[in-house]
């Protein structure tokens, strides 16, 4: 998981734990979106979600400055559209041209 800590050294739940895991929960989601009712990825999606707020605010009450957490966390919805049309764009400039699929993809 993480290399042994000093003596000491306090334990971070969401880091040195297995809780670390539930934030890869949407990933273990979209793994199976073909074989499981939509409403379980949507479950798995809330899962890391709630993980990554309550290691923020966590991280937050430690570090005593809210400011870059906010601003961190408040950038999210506007850097999605821009990440995900580069994505878009090299996947069909790229593997989409290799491997053509019919029809429109299970999560469109």
């Amino acid at each position: 998981m993480s290399e042994p800590q000093p003596r000491g050294a306090e334990r971070d739940l969401y880091r040195d734990t297995w809780v670390r895991y539930l934030g890869y929960a949407n990933e273990v989601g979209e793994a199976f979106r073909s074989l499981v009712p939509a409403a379980v990825v949507w479950l798995s999606y809330g899962v890391a979600s709630s993980y990554v707020l309550a290691d923020a605010i966590d991280k937050g009450k430690k570090a005593g400055e809210w400011t870059t957490t906010a601003l961190g966390l408040l950038t999210i919805p506007i850097i999605i559209h821009p990440i995900d049309r580069s994505v878009d764009f090299l996947l069909d400039s790229s593997l989409r041209k290799l491997y053509p699929t019919v029809g429109k993809p299970s999560s469109s």
